[in-house]
């Protein structure tokens, strides 16, 4: 009795445990895809605001009166323009497409055989199916690009690192190279099945739940997280493209 006792606290405090670690890995790797995404159009952002500015300097320029405003704004500065858009954009996102990931349940087993509360796979696409709102089909689409960029980032950290370790003091390069990769590779398949798409099921579970209360109010749920929408769209095909090039650059 005491034994088993002891196996059910035991028990009780890994589900605690999981209850609170499973819905922070899927905000952390959401995250570090948004901030892959970030780094990536930091420097087209950096474009825009160069070319900017040489618009406004010829325009100034232009003008006796304005002339001695020309280049006031120097590359530093221009740098930390593009850096401070760059990380708004990124934190935006965030807020309101990442934030939500800390809402990520699980069911236990009286509602699993009940099937009480939680959504299904096939509710969620039947619903998405008949009424598919801009939330219903940009969120799962961009939070699954995040959590393969979050994924690829904590490969090539693994990657890295175990190479270093390896070739510092256990095997020569070229059998370390071998072995980091391999990790590498192991890294990315576990994140992307333990977490990823429980990260993209939690984004339709989240924008279905957000349209059909805007349902309940007698509302069109087709507004629903636009800017949401608007702001992690343009972030996910940028970092699609990214991972194109470097296909490309392997192959």
């Amino acid at each position: 009795m005491a034994t088993d006792l002891r196996l059910a606290r035991l028990s009780g405090f890994f589900g605690f445990f999981r209850g609170g670690f499973m819905p922070l890995g899927l905000f952390a790797l959401v995250a570090v895809g948004v901030h892959a995404a970030a780094d990536v159009v930091d420097d087209r952002l950096l474009t825009l605001v160069d070319g900017l500015d040489a618009w406004a300097d010829g325009l100034l320029a232009s003008r006796e009166a304005t002339a001695a405003w020309v280049d006031r704004v120097g590359p530093l500065q221009r740098t930390l323009i593009a850096r401070a858009l760059a990380l708004s954009w990124e934190l935006a996102v965030d807020v309101l497409v990442v934030l939500p990931q800390l809402g990520y349940g699980e069911q236990d087993e009286t509602e699993r055989r009940y099937s009480l509360v939680k959504e299904t796979w096939r509710t969620l696409l039947g619903r998405l199916n008949r009424t598919p709102t801009p939330m219903r089909l940009v969120r799962p689409l961009v939070t699954a690009v995040f959590a393969a960029g979050g994924a690829y980032a904590v490969a090539r950290l693994v990657e890295s690192t175990l190479f270093v370790a390896l070739e510092t003091d256990v095997a020569p390069p070229a059998v370390a190279e071998v072995v980091a990769r391999g990790l590498g590779w192991l890294a990315l398949v576990l994140v992307t099945g333990r977490l990823g798409w429980r990260a993209v099921l939690r984004a339709l579970e989240h924008a279905d739940a957000a349209c059909e209360a805007r349902v309940k109010r007698a509302k069109s749920p087709w507004p629903v997280g636009l800017w949401g929408s608007v702001l992690s769209l343009p972030l996910a095909v940028a970092l699609t493209l990214e991972a194109q090039s470097l296909l490309a650059l392997v192959r």
